[in-house]
């Protein structure tokens, strides 16, 4: 009976036991301290989250000179405010001016009439500092938003294949055309470096690109003369329909030309650019850019530089050398007017200090 008694007390022990170890399993592991959760302090504060940007009621009108239509800096703005439409829906109202270029674009930038313009490097300053023609404008108005990708307004000598027009030495009595203000200047600079003016002309005449191109095809003018990108679009429809030449304006006269205004620097349009144009031609060309006003709105301006950049892959299309856009380097290649606090803002978020004063 004793022997029974402790047979049933051990396997009631080890009921026990079991019973025990049982209950241990759901509760020997203790539940985490507050210590070991995340910290309140490791969370992003409230001030540190990106602002929440809402649309308007009233999106805001933005008004950007850009050269005349069709021209190759008309479409490219088209296309980029095609692009903040969709990233920002709602936001603005964009409204892209055909203008004559750079002057006509300082001037308007000037005087308010416009948020943004184009223009090259020397047109920005001298508008700015109200000299060099643009004596009578409100000077400090004028705040660089980024350098144009790619090479900038190369100046574009073109003839008529059959004219016989090989050098600039050949315009000496001809009928030439140019746009007024900086493409006339343009000219004016491949004149002097070739010890020539247009006095030595037939005659000279002041035309917008579009017509200009229609007096060549008439036999108006014998020669024209205009800055763009190249390939530039108005002379490649041209050279698919009209034989054209490009004149060469010389090497060492475009090392002439550098040596007396150094914002300039020398570009080789590439034989096969057009059709029918079988050689290098050598030109110069300073960098284009996208100039605001002071008063532009910051975001207005944030948002332009962003685009560019975010989009760079799609605006290849446009042009291949508009890849470039993905690089802040090339968007910052130089300044001689102080840059808008809005595009300081994007590219001190890429790392890239730029004066603002």
């Amino acid at each position: 009976m004793n022997k029974m008694s402790r047979v049933l007390s051990l396997v009631l022990a080890l009921a026990l036991v079991f019973a025990l170890a049982a209950c241990g399993g759901t509760t020997a592991t203790p539940a985490p301290a507050a210590s070991q959760a995340p910290a309140a302090s490791e969370a992003p504060a409230a001030s540190e989250a990106p602002a929440e940007r809402t649309a308007p009621k009233t999106p805001a009108i933005i008004r950007i000179a850009a050269g005349p239509v069709g021209g190759t800096q008309n479409t490219f703005y088209n296309t980029v405010a095609d692009y903040i439409n969709k990233d920002l829906p709602g936001f603005y109202n964009f409204m892209i001016e055909a203008s004559t270029g750079s002057a006509e674009n300082m001037r308007l930038l000037a005087a308010g009439e416009v948020d943004f313009g184009t223009t090259g490097l020397d047109q920005s300053k001298y508008a700015n500092e109200g000299t060099n023609g643009y004596e009578g404008v409100e000077t400090g108005k004028i705040r660089q938003v980024y350098v144009v990708a790619g090479t900038g307004a190369v100046t574009h000598v073109v003839t008529s294949a059959k004219s016989g027009i090989k050098t600039i030495e050949d315009l000496k009595g001809k009928k030439v055309a140019a746009t007024a203000g900086v493409m006339e200047g343009y000219f004016n600079d491949i004149l002097w470096a070739h010890d020539m003016s247009k006095d030595d002309l037939g005659k000279f005449t002041n035309l917008s690109l579009a017509d200009m191109i229609t007096a060549l095809k008439d036999g108006t003018i014998d020669a024209l003369s205009y800055g763009n990108t190249f390939p530039n679009v108005n002379f490649t429809d041209l050279a698919m329909t009209y034989d054209i030449e490009i004149i060469d304006i010389g090497k060492e006269y475009v090392e002439k030309l550098i040596a007396e205004k150094p914002w300039y620097h020398l570009e080789i349009i590439p034989a096969g650019t057009y059709k029918g144009v079988d050689h290098d031609v050598y030109s110069f060309s300073q960098y284009s850019t996208l100039q605001a006003s002071v008063d532009t709105d910051e975001w207005a301006v944030y948002d332009q530089v962003s685009a560019v950049f975010n989009h760079c892959e799609q605006l290849k299309n446009l042009h291949p050398n508009y890849i470039n856009y993905g690089k802040v380097s090339e968007l910052t290649r130089g300044n001689v007017v102080p840059y808008h606090p809005g595009a300081a803002k994007f590219y001190a978020e890429h790392g890239v200090t730029v004066p603002v004063e």
